[in-house]
């Protein structure tokens, strides 16, 4: 439980810091090199992966893949998209409008994009299942002065968890919570503990 508290902590220490500066995003020359990344991996307990887009396999439309008979079926399931770091529930979020104004994303109906799919929404995020996972990754990005986003299971109307180019802290897999009735804050006066139960 202790550790559930943390990783909140971090990922508000990240994002408040200089809300006013740029962050550094992939394609910068502060973004980590490969090497680094390794060390970080080092220091997961699940790799890293980057996202695609859920359009992905059927793209090129001239040779799809067999796994886009399965996202043409559940490409509007809900729960089926939460279990894909890469997609969000509405189309829109997946999409990015570049500088001459032209919009790219992976269309389900593969006659309105190009040969290929463009580019993932954002890069090297961490499919995590322990809060040491989770905490190593936002040290990371804080280490490095990385756009971070969290994304967990659920959509945020709003498009605060994708962000093209950034670096994604994917919670999908962080769901197990164990109460302990022993557990007393650090720091915290005993006369100012709770009985929760």
């Amino acid at each position: 439980m202790k550790t559930l508290l943390i990783l909140p902590l971090l990922a508000f220490t990240v994002l408040s810091q200089a809300a006013s500066r740029c962050r550094c995003l992939y394609n910068d020359t502060c973004w980590p090199s490969e090497d680094q990344f390794s060390d970080l991996q080092s220091k997961l307990s699940q790799p890293l992966i980057r996202p695609v887009p859920p359009a992905t396999p059927c793209y090129p439309p001239s040779d799809p893949s067999e796994n886009c008979t399965d996202v043409l079926a559940n490409a509007s399931n809900g729960r089926w998209l939460s279990d894909r770091a890469g997609a969000m529930q509405s189309m829109n979020f997946q999409a990015f409008i570049t500088d001459n104004g032209t919009i790219e994303t992976c269309f389900l109906d593969t006659s309105l994009n190009a040969a290929a799919c463009p580019g993932a929404p954002s890069i090297c995020p961490t499919e995590g299942g322990s809060t040491e996972t989770q905490g190593a990754a936002v040290v990371f990005a804080a280490e490095h002065d990385l756009r971070v986003v969290i994304k967990n299971t659920g959509h945020d109307l709003l498009g605060r968890s994708i962000a093209r180019n950034s670096f994604m802290i994917w919670t999908h897999n962080l769901k197990n919570i164990t109460y302990n009735p022993a557990f007393v804050p650090e720091g915290a006066p005993a006369t100012e503990t709770y009985d929760c139960r």
